[in-house]
């Protein structure tokens, strides 16, 4: 499945992308949502780009996962966040990024991106989620979808609160 959300945010691309690899952001993220245990698993420079991988332990609350997809998720799983920002030197700003959470056999990749427009920046996200399980792969697939649209329409209005100096 393909998945692509575009975000506006009342800054300049630069500004954007120094909140989005700065640890005080993810930090006063996490301190918005009220999560307090996580670690960052990579957080720096590498050969190929600025990498940041964040590792968090989540509860599963059964009774929001329908049943075909419960014996894939159980009752708390790690999520993983990666990107690695391999064009931070010039515009379009560039990033790979990966989720994963536990061991739900469902796999979510892609890009964003960052540039200007009239009067601040965009971000551009696309992904592709897809699953290697027979039959019941869509419908995770699908599932996924729906909580990732959630949860990067949480980032935003996080992001946004970030920008405007909120940081907790």
């Amino acid at each position: 499945m393909q998945f692509e959300r575009r975000r506006t945010f009342p800054v300049d691309a630069a500004t954007l992308l120094a909140a989005l690899t700065s640890r005080d952001y993810f930090d006063a993220r996490h301190a918005m949502s009220g999560i307090t245990a996580y670690r960052y698993d990579a957080f720096g420079p590498t050969e190929r780009g600025l990498e940041i991988r964040i590792a968090r332990e989540m509860e599963i609350r059964s009774n929001n996962v329908p049943a075909f997809a419960k014996r894939f998720v159980g009752q708390s799983a790690t999520l993983t966040t990666a990107f690695l920002w391999t064009r931070t030197d010039r515009q379009p700003y560039q990033a790979q990024y990966e989720f994963t959470v536990g061991r739900i056999p469902v796999q979510v990749r892609g890009t964003m991106t960052l540039h200007d427009d009239a009067g601040g920046a965009v971000q551009d996200i696309r992904a592709e989620i897809t699953s290697s399980v027979p039959l019941v792969g869509g419908k995770l697939v699908e599932l996924v979808a729906g909580q990732l649209d959630k949860g990067l329409a949480s980032d935003y209005r996080a992001t946004l609160r970030y920008l405007n100096g909120e940081r907790g």
